[in-house]
């Protein structure tokens, strides 16, 4: 999960270095792959995850994780963890699901 577009609400992308360094602009980013002389030069844009239309409610996603496989529990716990407010109910019933299926 990424927590950068969490810590920041209203950015639509960051500029990634191969080093892991993030930047919100691309040429503050290659200014530090030649200041650092990094070998893989490769700076990697990373764009905020499209919201969908359709919001579910906490309710109906608790309703249906009993039902999830690990990889649909993840994808939804990743995208309640994106939210300004993550809902704390549907982030517990979501964690207590993927802690089931890796037992």
């Amino acid at each position: 999960m990424d927590n950068t577009f969490k810590a920041h609400p209203d950015l639509s992308e960051y500029f990634e270095t191969s080093d892991g360094e993030k930047f919100y602009k691309e040429d503050l980013a290659k200014n530090h792959v030649r200041t650092f002389a990094l070998k893989d030069a490769a700076i990697k844009t990373v764009l905020r995850p499209e919201e969908t239309e359709e919001k579910l409610t906490a309710a109906e996603i608790i309703a249906l994780v009993t039902e999830m496989d690990l990889d649909t529990a993840t994808k939804h716990l990743d995208t309640e963890n994106l939210l300004p407010k993550p809902r704390k109910s549907v982030v517990e019933s979501l964690t207590a699901r993927i802690t089931e299926l890796q037992n």
